[in-house]
């Protein structure tokens, strides 16, 4: 499960007796103008830096205890970012509103904002003794001939960690071979919209529809030649003897011979004028096609290379590079990877990490600016599974099994069907790297019991009634009753947040898809399965708002994309630290499922069913 966690200072988390002040304090603050400022220049910045190293910001050993220090490497893909890594992250995050690097939705309406990553490393000092600084990283890449970088003059690429490969170097093989597929791509539009070919093909549709039309005449004549010698034939027989008849019919069958002979000749005439016609159109067609063959496969080569030019380090100085993880789709270009390829590089040592959204949020994803979130599963879960390799580093936290069977309630059971009382942090079934579940439970409590068992499901983080059938038949039934939505759900949240005075009800629908990259994550997608909720508002209570979820649909994340999205509510579930943020008052994620309603299969009773909310 990803984490997004709210920034918050880590003077009272970190080092209670020792006044953080800003690294950068010494930064010249001036009022930013749009999106521009030269509140800061380069030259400032390298005098903070390490001398052998201008990417490296050093940490005063007055901001920090050795002692609390983290020992090991948190899990990049679920963690809550130790306190100095937050410490330098406000750095960062100060230094981006003075370079007018703020791209939220107040300040910029085309740009999309970026993930930003801070990486506190050891490293040896001018008197060789171990001191603490950290790097600092952002998504993607600032393309220099595109004049839309928000960094002023080059402030992002002396002051980031570079990217792996650029890939924008001026002369080197990537831009020339885009260079290359940029001609070809404009031959290619040249061809598709030659006046010469658009003719071609006219003139072939012309043919045929004349030879069509030709081919439909002569048929329509050839049927009515037959029909006349049909009546002549019928006319005569009665007035003629078999001899008299005999020369009439051998007549006819010559006149019918003869038609169809005509008609062979001008379905063999009618070829080759379509053939002729084709020909003219397939010689542009297969210059066209070898063409885009030629430029599918240069673009296939220019990205294999491309690849193999992304070389990834560990602590052990093992490389491994890109094209073996990805065949298909490309990868490096995250925060973590450039901070990890330029500590190893350097000989540093990480210590600890934090990534952080910094500006607006992409239309389909939930991101919200200044909030922490992990590491990406889909590109860089395999890429840092071999950085990390060497290092010590914590095990999934998601893996660890911290409930029991005892924590499972059960509210009914009968011969057909059993209800429970699902608490927060249970899986409702195994997962990749996790066997304990309700499934597991209610598998080794029945052991009689057949068919999947679970009828609906709920997220590990969330709470409350959940259905479960004994049998196949009863669970074919109950499943039908979810289709039909016959089955009533009830669940109950609270929100990080106040909604409108005037928006106390309503339905939400934005169709949810799975987002690959940032697993398990789901993102609003038009290309997406229909997701509807309806929502109620039962109080308002210091700045948390308590709502009634009615899910239409059952999507994955359903309800806590509807609650965070910034076209449904644009209010994070509390505890939510996928979509919103961990909140210290409450211990989980603020979602539960209290009330059930369905139809029993066996005694067709309404059965009614609720669990009180734990929050």
């Amino acid at each position: 499960m990803a984490l997004a966690v709210t920034a918050i200072s880590a003077a009272m988390l970190f080092c209670p007796a020792i006044s953080l002040v800003p690294i950068a304090s010494t930064i010249a603050r001036k009022k930013c103008r749009g999106r521009r400022c030269a509140a800061v220049s380069l030259a400032t910045c390298r005098q903070e830096a390490h001398a052998g190293d201008p990417m490296l910001t050093p940490i005063p050993a007055d901001r920090y205890h050795e002692a609390d220090l983290p020992k090991v490497f948190a899990y990049p893909h679920c963690y809550e970012p130790h306190p100095i890594a937050r410490l330098a992250a406000d750095e960062l995050k100060e230094q981006l509103v003075t370079i007018a690097l703020h791209l939220d939705s107040e300040t910029s309406d085309d740009i999309i904002g970026k993930m930003m990553g801070v990486l506190v490393v050891r490293y040896c000092g001018d008197n060789n003794d171990r001191r603490l600084g950290y790097l600092k990283a952002h998504s993607g890449t600032m393309a220099r001939s595109s004049g839309t970088s928000s960094f002023p003059g080059d402030f992002g690429r002396d002051f980031f960690c570079p990217p792996l490969y650029d890939r924008f170097e001026e002369g080197g093989f990537y831009a020339r071979g885009e260079q290359e597929l940029n001609e070809m791509t404009k031959l290619v539009e040249r061809l598709e919209h030659d006046p010469q070919r658009k003719k071609r093909s006219d003139e072939l549709a012309a043919v045929r529809e004349s030879c069509e039309s030709r081919l439909s005449a002569y048929r329509k004549h050839s049927k009515e030649m037959q029909k006349e010698r049909r009546s002549i034939r019928q006319q005569k027989r009665p007035h003629l003897n078999e001899e008299e008849f005999c020369v009439v019919d051998e007549k006819l069958k010559q006149e019918g011979a003869a038609i169809q002979r005509e008609m062979k000749q001008l379905k063999s005439q009618i070829k080759q004028e379509i053939q002729e016609a084709e020909s003219a159109v397939r010689d542009i067609e297969k210059r066209l096609e070898d063409l885009k063959d030629e430029r599918r496969k240069k673009s296939g080569h220019l990205q294999d290379e491309l690849f193999d030019r992304y070389v990834f380090l560990n602590i052990l100085g093992e490389t491994q590079s890109l094209l073996p993880m990805f065949a298909d789709s490309g990868a490096g270009d995250c925060a973590a990877p450039k901070l990890f390829q330029h500590a190893f590089a350097k000989g540093y040592e990480p210590v600890a990490m934090a990534e952080f959204w910094w500006g607006k949020s992409p239309a389909n994803e939930v991101r919200r600016h200044d909030l922490y979130y992990p590491a990406c599963r889909g590109k860089c879960q395999p890429i840092l599974g071999h950085m990390l390799r060497g290092m010590d580093v914590e095990a999934n936290p998601m893996d660890d099994v911290s409930k029991s069977e005892s924590d499972l309630e059960i509210l009914y059971e009968d011969e057909y069907c059993v209800v429970v009382d699902k608490p927060e942090g249970m899986l409702s079934a195994p997962g990749r790297n996790q066997f304990f579940s309700v499934h597991s439970i209610v598998k080794e409590k029945y052991p009689h019991a057949t068919g999947p068992l679970l009828v609906h499901r709920l997220d590990q983080s969330t709470s409350g009634l959940l259905l479960i059938a004994k049998d196949k038949d009863t669970h074919k039934a109950l499943a039908a009753q979810f289709i039909d939505r016959s089955i009533q759900k009830r669940y109950i949240a609270l929100l990080n947040g106040e909604l409108a005075k005037n928006n106390t009800k309503g339905r939400i629908s934005l169709p949810l898809a799975p987002d690959y990259i940032n697993r398990p994550m789901q993102m609003v997608s038009q290309e997406g399965k229909p997701a509807q909720t309806i929502y109620e508002v039962m109080e308002v209570v210091d700045g948390l708002t308590r709502v009634h979820l009615y899910p239409v649909t059952g999507r994955t994340h359903q309800l806590r994309v509807h609650a965070a999205h910034i076209q449904g509510l644009d209010c994070p579930i509390v505890g939510d630290d996928i979509y919103g943020q961990r909140d210290d008052r409450f211990s989980r994620l603020c979602l539960h499922a209290e009330y059930l309603q369905f139809t029993h299969p066996v005694t067709q009773k309404r059965m009614t069913f609720t669990a009180p909310t734990p929050f």
